[in-house]
């Protein structure tokens, strides 16, 4: 299992993952400083879902550093949450 790119963010901050997984595709958004509602919304503009699509929303808290691994898991502040 691979990490991407790790993000680093200037203060402890909520941060909200979402997998949206749609064969042969995965899709990661990771928002900072939204809240799931919000990140939600954001979402479902961009990838333009129908209301059958599934994905799945995992939330942090006082997150200072995150990266997003191949599985769709979140490594935050260097370990997994």
């Amino acid at each position: 299992m691979q990490n991407q790119t790790a993000a680093y963010l200037t203060s402890p901050s909520p941060v909200t993952l979402i997998v949206y997984r749609k064969e042969p595709y995965q899709y990661f958004a990771v928002f900072v400083n939204q809240t799931r509602e919000q990140a939600e919304d954001l979402f479902k503009q961009k990838y333009n879902l129908q209301p059958e699509d599934n994905y799945e929303v995992k939330e942090y808290e006082n997150v200072e550093s995150y990266s997003v691994t191949e599985d769709g898991e979140l490594l935050v502040n260097g370990s997994y949450k």
